[in-house]
């Protein structure tokens, strides 16, 4: 089966992610790529000018693709889904709305096979992870498929629908987590007297080495943690007091939280039988 013709539906920033990453990486040609935004035409011009890809006429070109790609948000879904089913047959649709399932998707697009994927920020640098749920009708070489496009993204992680809030929790919200730490190291930093930018510097690089480490050690957090806490060391007396505050507790209580919204924010796009049960 081949996937030589894409349609993307949004041109905000993760259309444009979408589309740098699977250009960048040669596994779409831009000219096989339309695109098509419902409004703000300079975004619009903006991803045709900076990647090559190809502005659609309209929905109706959709009708030639094998692949849809659903990047629009949540709000919009139900605009897009009305405006693109008449031109689908058999298409594989890839949807990035946060929240929206796929027997929402479905139920609007019956003669789709869907797969729904959650990726977080860094997938902007083609450094992120992708959570993606494959519905029961796709086959093994659409999951081949997507799982090359999202290669080109980062890292992939398969995982069952239902746990597809779980995974916003912790990859897609997990930025913001680590970014809200660093604000609080970055404020320390100037209190001891650093310059902002070099405390910066610093940090985003201590994060980004700290993050190579694991990967390329295959140890666990508390593992390295572990390696650089001395007895009596300067990495000990900061994790006591981080202890003292209970802030492994708040970071643990913040994750669940992020969960239980996404699970919330999802129930608005159940399919209309499951909603009634």
């Amino acid at each position: 089966m081949t996937y030589d013709k894409v349609f993307v539906i949004g041109a905000g920033s993760m259309a444009e992610a979408f589309i740098r990453g699977v250009t960048g990486a040669g596994v779409v040609r831009p000219t096989d790529i339309r695109v098509i935004n419902r409004s703000r035409a300079d975004r619009l011009k903006h991803v045709v000018d900076t990647y090559g890809v190809v502005a659609a006429d309209g929905y109706a070109d959709a009708a030639g693709a094998a692949l849809v790609v659903l990047a629009v948000k949540p709000a919009d879904v139900a605009e897009a889904l009305l405006r693109v089913a008449p031109h689908l047959n058999q298409a594989l649709l890839l949807s990035f709305a946060a929240g929206v399932n796929q027997g929402y998707i479905r139920e609007r697009c019956p003669s789709v096979r869907t797969v729904r994927a959650m990726p977080n920020l860094p997938v902007a640098v083609r450094n992120g992870v992708t959570a993606v749920a494959f519905g029961d009708e796709t086959t093994p070489s659409d999951k081949e498929y997507i799982h090359t496009l999202l290669n080109a993204l980062g890292a992939v992680v398969e995982l069952p629908e239902h746990l597809m809030d779980a995974a916003t929790a912790v990859s897609g919200s997990g930025p913001g987590f680590l970014c809200y730490i660093l604000e609080g190291m970055e404020t320390a930093a100037a209190k001891l007297g650093l310059a902002p930018e070099l405390a910066r510097i610093m940090l985003i690089q201590t994060m980004v080495g700290t993050a190579r480490t694991l990967a390329e050690w295959d140890v666990s957090p508390e593992t390295l943690r572990q390696r650089v806490t001395s007895p009596h060391g300067t990495t000990e007396a900061g994790v006591k007091q981080l202890d003292s505050g209970y802030v492994r507790g708040y970071v643990y209580e913040a994750v669940l939280a992020a969960a239980a919204r996404a699970a919330e924010m999802g129930k608005s796009y159940l399919p209309a039988q499951t909603a009634a049960e």
